[in-house]
């Protein structure tokens, strides 16, 4: 009797005992509804995720809030965390000469992050319609307010003053002598206090030195390297040198 109950309630169980097929059946039923609750989650934090703060960084002598108002950076508070238009953006930045966008972030929940490097300014350029700061780049920025006195001043070079950049071949030709000089060899460059380039010559007047330099027009780097070794030569002499003309095949100091 015992015997027969025991197999009954086996028979009971195993009728009760789902299927390997109801079983996958189930679990993909369990796994379609998590997709879904995941799928509607995203859309709920998409829609939701949106920019309300919009921060300036990386700026050095401009002031930030000058640049949001200028930029207009404040219509793009509450637009979609996910569909920022990066684009739009950098004309926006980068209609300021002055400034280049280095890169676009996303700070969760919120925050917009605008990182900006402000061009350097190679020297100034006096011409007949004022004082042009020229940028390492080659940018012509015309400000009321000088960022950077302590660069070379340049006058005699040709520039369009409603060009964004320098296109005149030898004022080209020029910034790229004082760049290499800035890049390679950066206490030659900080010894230029002035260069004038009118005529067929270049006048360069040495910082802290009363010295008049005579160059030629197309100047080469090694020029001004031989200059900066002869200046130090003159810290020690008595006799006081009032001119070195760089135009001949050896320098003339008198």
């Amino acid at each position: 009797m015992k015997d027969f109950k025991e197999s009954k309630l086996r028979k009971k169980l195993k009728k009760n005992k789902l299927t390997d097929k109801q079983k996958s059946i189930i679990k993909k039923i369990i796994i379609f509804f998590v997709f879904i609750i995941i799928i509607l989650s995203c859309i709920i934090i998409i829609n939701k995720a949106r920019i309300l703060r919009v921060e300036i960084r990386g700026l050095e002598y401009l002031n930030p809030i000058d640049i949001m108002e200028e930029a207009n950076l404040s219509k793009y508070n509450n637009i979609n965390i996910f569909n920022i238009p990066r684009e739009e953006i950098k004309k926006d930045i980068e209609n300021n000469p002055r400034l280049k966008l280095s890169s676009i972030k996303i700070s969760f929940p919120d925050l917009l992050i605008i990182n900006v490097v402000e061009r350097e300014t190679l020297f100034l350029l006096e011409s007949s319609s004022g004082i042009y700061e020229i940028t390492d780049d080659s940018y012509i920025i015309k400000n009321d307010y000088i960022h950077n006195y302590d660069v070379p001043y340049i006058t005699g070079l040709t520039i369009n003053p409603t060009n964004t950049i320098v296109e005149n071949d030898y004022s080209k030709y020029l910034s790229s002598v004082i760049y290499d000089l800035k890049t390679n060899h950066n206490e030659i460059y900080n010894l230029i206090s002035e260069i004038n380039a009118y005529g067929n010559d270049l006048i360069l007047y040495p910082r802290g030195y009363q010295v008049q330099v005579i160059m030629e027009k197309y100047v080469k780097v090694e020029k001004f390297v031989d200059l900066a070794a002869i200046l130090k030569t003159l810290q020690y002499q008595e006799n006081q040198t009032h001119r070195i003309d760089f135009r001949f095949k050896e320098a003339i100091v008198n």
